[in-house]
């Protein structure tokens, strides 16, 4: 970061996430397997019953007109999603929201509603988030084995939290899609501060900055959406509905991004450094 940057609320509520990471990520294992060992089995079958939602909605489907009436909310809500993160995260942060949220339906659909696959699934893609953390050089490879940890916090808290507004599995489903599409954006957007210079603890913040709009404004959308298509916005559920979008932003600022702190940033930037300074050497022996 500039040193004579005058830093603001929302860079200052980032600064105090990194400082605080250590005391996150040891939280986050504490709850984790205080949830696990609590809610083992309704963490098992939010997934399963995600997948077997997924496949009967696409069943269903009989035209734009159907699909309309069963998802405008949510549909509204993943429009809204891809366009703040073209304006706030620009062309890396939008793409990377169309995959995310292309591979985690694709994910979901391949589930295929079978039982004991989703310990398979999630255990396949915390391996190749491992190994990737370990030898890609990637922005995303530093973002993805966090999620997988920082995932699981957050299917344990959805699973056991007693006033979900609607379906679990829905509510699961969609904030982890948002929490997905979210994560490989900060690593891209990360990745692009990285490159042009800037520390490991200026990206992560300045990736921050630019992700702190859309990560509210949708999480809030989705949220609300989900509240509204259930048709029971009662007292308790727009309570319930309050907590778990504040429990959401804490979980991605904190937890998650306390986790991301942790990884090997800084070989991003000395690997494109050095391509940098090959570039500039070709160039000085043309001339």
């Amino acid at each position: 970061m500039d040193l004579r940057e005058k830093p603001g609320k929302v860079q200052k509520f980032l600064e105090l996430m990194l400082r605080l990471r250590l005391i996150f990520v040891v939280l986050m294992v504490v709850f984790g397997v205080t949830l696990a060992a609590c809610g083992w089995q309704a963490m098992n079958s939010l997934p399963l019953a995600a997948s077997e939602g997924l496949g009967m909605w696409l069943v269903d489907l009989d035209g734009f007109g159907a699909f309309w009436s069963s998802a405008q909310y949510l549909s509204v809500v993943a429009v809204a999603f891809v366009v703040l993160m073209f304006v706030f995260g620009g062309l890396r942060g939008g793409l990377g929201t169309i995959a995310s949220l292309a591979l985690f339906v694709t994910a979901l659909m391949l589930l295929g509603g079978a039982e004991g696959m989703q310990l398979k699934f999630y255990g396949v893609f915390a391996g190749v988030a491992l190994v990737l953390l370990l030898f890609a050089k990637w922005s995303v490879a530093c973002a993805l084995f966090p999620f997988a940890l920082s995932w699981a916090l957050m299917t344990g808290f959805i699973a056991c939290f007693p006033m979900v507004p609607g379906n679990a599995w829905l509510v699961w489903a969609v904030l982890s899609a948002v929490g997905f599409a979210s994560v490989v954006s900060f690593a891209l957007v990360a990745g692009k501060e990285l490159s042009e210079g800037a520390p490991q603890a200026g990206a992560l913040v300045k990736a921050g900055r630019k992700m702190f709009t859309p990560v509210l404004v949708s999480s809030l959308l989705a949220v609300a959406a989900i509240t509204v298509d259930m048709g029971n916005a009662s007292a308790r559920e727009i309570v319930g509905a309050a907590v778990l979008w504040v429990a959401f932003v804490i979980w991605f600022f904190g937890f998650t991004l306390g986790t991301m702190a942790f990884c090997p940033w800084e070989r991003l930037r000395a690997g494109s450094r050095r391509v940098q300074m090959k570039d500039k050497k070709k160039k000085s022996s043309k001339k």
